[in-house]
């Protein structure tokens, strides 16, 4: 298990620090084309094991798999999932750059609240919060709101 972890640390190590992601139209390239979305969510299938493919469905061996990796029992892995991630970003700017790849006119507000999508600043990619992978990090997702509090609590009185 311990192999996934290492997978995820050679990962980071090969990104480049201070590389500006792609933007097009003031958004990640990755909510603007689908291709690039793919190529990136694979990444991270690969890299740190994103999935289920159906958070719908029970998915034993997957949960047990990921459980296994934290050292920790299935239920408490099945609560950190990508909504809850720190490099989940959900801010209305983000969200708007995901509704505009979408393409989907009205349909895109009812596509994006039912899959609780948001962008992983890890990989790149629009990200599923249900879902999940062994490179979570406590104390997200990444707000309008809790940027405003961050924001505000490195201002003096």
């Amino acid at each position: 298990m311990a192999i996934e972890k290492l997978k995820v640390a050679v990962f980071m190590a090969q990104k480049p620090e201070g590389e500006e992601e792609e933007m097009v139209d003031g958004c990640p390239a990755a909510t603007q084309d689908i291709a690039v979305n793919i190529k990136n969510r694979q990444k991270a299938i690969e890299v740190a094991n994103y999935g289920p493919m159906n958070p719908a469905l029970a998915n034993e061996s997957y949960w047990a798999k990921h459980a296994g990796v934290f050292g920790v029992p299935v239920a408490e892995a099945k609560k950190s999932r990508c909504a809850n991630c720190a490099a989940f970003i959900q801010t209305t700017k983000m969200i708007d750059c995901i509704k505009k790849g979408l393409d989907a006119g009205p349909e895109a507000d009812a596509i994006e609240a039912a899959a609780n999508l948001g962008y992983c600043e890890i990989f790149d990619f629009k990200c599923a919060g249900e879902r999940t992978c062994t490179a979570w990090v406590y104390g997200g997702p990444i707000t309008d709101a809790n940027m405003k509090k961050e924001s505000n609590n490195g201002k003096t009185k």
